[in-house]
């Protein structure tokens, strides 16, 4: 009884490493997509912003710390007008 037990435990172990091994085999490494168009470093700068930092997220920053759109604009912080009920979370 043990040994058929240790049998199918066996079994059924080689038969997962070898359907994990094809598997992994199987799938084709992705071929590079460049999805992000390059734009021309006079585009980038029409608003006169450098980027000095990008955080983990991509957004871009300027060496002030306001954050840039894709043209190199600074964005303008939100707010809430004067009256205006403040979203309750």
């Amino acid at each position: 009884m043990k040994r058929l037990a240790l049998f199918f435990a066996a079994l059924i172990g080689m038969a997962g490493i070898a359907q994990a091994q094809s598997v992994a085999t199987s799938i084709p490494a992705p071929a590079p997509s460049h999805h992000m168009s390059y734009r021309s470093g006079a585009m980038a700068q029409s608003c006169g912003h450098q980027v000095s930092i990008t955080d983990e997220y991509g957004f871009k920053y300027d060496s002030m710390g306001d954050r840039l759109n894709v043209r190199g604009c600074v964005i303008p912080p939100p707010h809430t007008r004067p009256g205006a009920k403040a979203i309750q979370g």
